[in-house]
C-alpha cells in the first residue's frame, strides 16, 4: 500500500511538472443575443432571432501554449474551434473541429514563424482600424473585408522592429503541378507611436472561380489601408479595402469604406458609433439573378457595459440603406431600400 501511495504521488507531481512546462491554456467565450431586423423579405417583415453563433463575439473553445526552448526561442500553438450556443454544435457545415485557428510556430529575436490555419494578414491589418473590433461581426461590413479572414495551409511570419510592425504570409494552393493555382500571398506593415496607428497590407492570389471538376483560377488582388488615433478616452478609426476577382468577362469588384468613434465613458461602460460602406461590382449571371452592381450604407451606434472583467452585456440599433442588386437581392428578390436593425445580449469569457 505504501509503496501504490508513493507511486501515485510520483505520478502527480510529473503531471504537474508536464503540465507547468508545456504552458498550456483552455480559454473561450460564449455570447448570446437577440436580434430584431426589420424589411427581410419582399413583404417588408420583421425577424427576430438569436445569434447562435455569437452576436456580439464569435463563440470560440480554444487552447494554446507555449514551450522556453533556450536561447531565447520558444515554441507555440493554438487550436481554436467554433460552436452554436442553441444546440452545442459546430458553428460550421463541413465539420471541421478547429475552424478558427489550428496553428504551430516558433518565436525568437527575428519575430514569429507560424504554420497552419489562420488569420490572414489582412485580418490583422485591419482590426487595429475597426471602430467595433470586428465585433458584431455578422453586422458590420469590416470582417468581410479581410481578404477571406483565415487561410488554410498558411505560412506567416510577424516581426516587430521598434514603432513597425511587418507581416508576410503565404497560403499553399496545394494544386499539383503549380505554385500558384489557388495560392495567395500577402504583406502588411502597421506603424504605431502615442496615439497614433497607421497600417496596410497587400494580398494577391489565382483563386479557382470555377468547380473542382472544372477550375478556373483567375487574379485576385486586395488591397486594405487604415488609420487610428486616440484622444484621451476617444479613439477615431477608418479604413478603407479595394478588392478585385478576375473572371472570365468583368471582374468582380468590391470596395469597403468606414469610420467611426469610440468613447469610454467609464471603466465599465462603453459606446460606439460607425458608419459603413459597401461598393460591389459584380458580373450578372443572368437577368433574373440580381448579382450586379450594388451598394450598402450601414449606420451604428453600440453600447457595453461590463459586469466585470469576464462578463459583458451589449447593445446596438442599426440601420441600413440599399440600392443596385442589394436592394433587388439575389435569387430571391428582396425589393426593399432600407432596413433597422435592435440587438442585446451577454458575453461571457474564460
Amino acid at each position: 500500500m505504501k509503496h501504490q501511495l508513493i507511486g501515485a504521488a510520483m505520478l502527480g507531481a510529473l503531471s504537474t511538472a508536464a503540465a507547468a512546462q508545456s504552458n498550456v491554456t483552455v480559454y473561450g467565450s460564449i455570447d448570446a443575443g437577440l436580434r430584431n431586423e426589420t424589411n427581410v423579405n419582399a413583404a417588408g417583415d420583421d425577424n427576430l432571432t438569436m445569434g447562435s453563433n455569437g452576436t456580439f463575439r464569435s463563440n470560440r473553445l480554444g487552447f494554446k501554449g507555449k514551450e522556453a526552448l533556450g536561447g531565447g526561442l520558444s515554441a507555440h500553438f493554438v487550436l481554436e474551434s467554433g460552436f452554436n450556443t442553441a444546440t452545442g454544435e459546430l458553428n460550421n457545415t463541413t465539420g471541421q473541429l478547429f475552424q478558427r485557428e489550428a496553428l504551430v510556430g516558433v518565436a525568437g529575436s527575428f519575430g514569429e514563424i507560424e504554420l497552419g490555419r489562420q488569420y490572414t494578414v489582412a485580418f490583422k491589418t485591419l482590426l487595429n482600424f475597426d471602430p467595433f473590433g470586428f465585433r458584431y461581426p455578422s453586422i458590420t461590413y469590416a470582417l468581410s473585408a479581410t481578404a477571406g479572414t483565415r487561410n488554410s495551409n498558411d505560412i506567416q511570419y510577424t516581426g516587430n522592429f521598434g514603432n513597425v510592425t511587418l507581416n508576410a504570409e503565404y497560403a499553399l494552393g496545394e494544386v499539383a503541378g503549380s505554385l500558384s493555382n489557388g495560392a495567395k500571398q500577402a504583406i502588411g506593415a502597421t506603424y504605431a507611436s502615442g496615439p497614433f496607428k497607421i497600417g496596410a497590407s497587400y494580398t494577391r492570389g489565382d483563386l479557382n472561380i470555377g468547380t473542382a471538376a472544372a477550375p478556373s483560377y483567375q487574379d485576385f488582388d486586395h488591397i486594405a489601408v487604415g488609420g487610428a488615433y486616440r484622444i484621451g478616452d476617444a479613439t477615431v478609426s477608418l479604413g478603407y479595402v479595394d478588392q478585385k476577382q478576375a473572371t472570365a468577362t468583368r471582374d468582380n469588384t468590391s470596395k469597403w469604406t468606414w469610420a467611426g468613434v469610440s468613447y469610454k465613458l467609464t471603466p465599465q461602460v462603453g459606446i460606439t458609433g460607425a458608419w459603413y460602406r459597401i461598393d460591389a461590382f459584380n458580373t450578372r449571371a443572368t437577368a433574373a439573378v440580381a448579382a450586379g452592381d450594388g451598394k450598402k450604407d450601414l449606420y451604428m451606434i453600440g453600447a457595453t457595459y461590463n459586469l466585470s472583467k469576464r462578463t459583458t452585456l451589449y447593445s446596438e440599433i442599426d440601420f441600413t440603406r440599399l440600392s443596385g442588386a442589394y436592394a433587388t437581392g439575389g435569387t430571391t428578390r428582396l425589393n426593399q431600400d432600407r432596413q433597422t436593425g435592435v440587438s442585446v445580449g451577454i458575453m461571457h469569457v474564460f
